[in-house]
Order: C-alpha cells, then structure tokens, then sequence
C-alpha cells in the first residue's frame, strides 16, 4: 500500500470565521458590561465582516439582538445606547421581545428581572450553535 502524502488541515476550510467566538473565559451571563461587550463586538463584526445576504449575517444579526437585550433587559424602554442602524429592528426573538414589552404596558420590573437575563443565555448558546459548533466560552 503506498504511503499517503500529508496534505495541510483543511477541516476548517468553508467554515466561517466568527471573531467574537468564543467568549473570554471570564464572561458572566449575569454580568450586563460583559453582554454590552459582546453585543459591541457582534455590531463590529456584523457591519464589517459579514455578507449581508448571506445567512450568516442574518445568524449575526440575531445573535446581536440576543446579546443587546441581554446587557439591556429593560429595551425598548429605559435608557439603551444607540446600535449602528445598518442592523435592522428585525428577526423573531427582538419582535418577540418588543411585542412582549408592549403586552407588558411598560413594565420595566418585569422585563428587567434575572431570570430573563438567564433565558435569553439559553437561548443565545442554542442560537451560536447554529454556526459555531466550539465550546462558547474560552478555556484560556
């Protein structure tokens, strides 16, 4: 049998580059400045990085709604800093969460409680999944 040739790794070829995953080992779900971080960085990478026709930014643009709201449960109301406008107010957890808010007749005690906080983590670990198939926080 002839000997095989090494050929470089190319198990990583196509797969997308995501420069805000993972997370730094010292992320905390429940700590609001880490969520506004990553939210920053989700904005950077989204409106600089990303195709936006491809699904890769609609997956991005999710991923930055999950995390802005997660550093500001209180959104749409209270004081929330201004996002870059080329992300749009669109995709089905943010007009869930804004629907919510208007149900809730502007409750900001109940949508800022940690528990929500605690779901939308859930739900931004199943979401990254999509795309980033890697553990979500970094070991080192």
């Amino acid at each position: 049998m002839p000997k095989s040739i090494s050929s470089p790794d190319m198990s990583n070829v196509g797969e997308p580059i995501i420069s805000f995953l993972p997370l730094p080992p010292s992320f905390d779900y429940a700590n609001r400045a880490d969520w506004e971080t990553v939210a920053q960085k989700i904005q950077e990478w989204v409106t600089t990085e990303v195709d936006t026709e491809s699904s890769l930014w609609t997956w991005g643009r999710d991923a930055f709604w999950l995390a802005f709201v997660a550093a500001h449960p209180s959104f749409p109301m209270g004081k929330w800093p201004m996002w870059d406008p080329r992300i749009p107010l669109e995709g089905s957890f943010i007009e869930e969460w804004i629907q919510c808010s208007n149900d809730h007749g502007a409750d900001e005690e109940v949508l800022a409680q940690d528990d929500a906080v605690s779901k939308i983590w859930n739900e931004f670990c199943k979401h990254a999944a999509l795309f980033y198939p890697s553990p979500l926080i970094s070991l080192a």
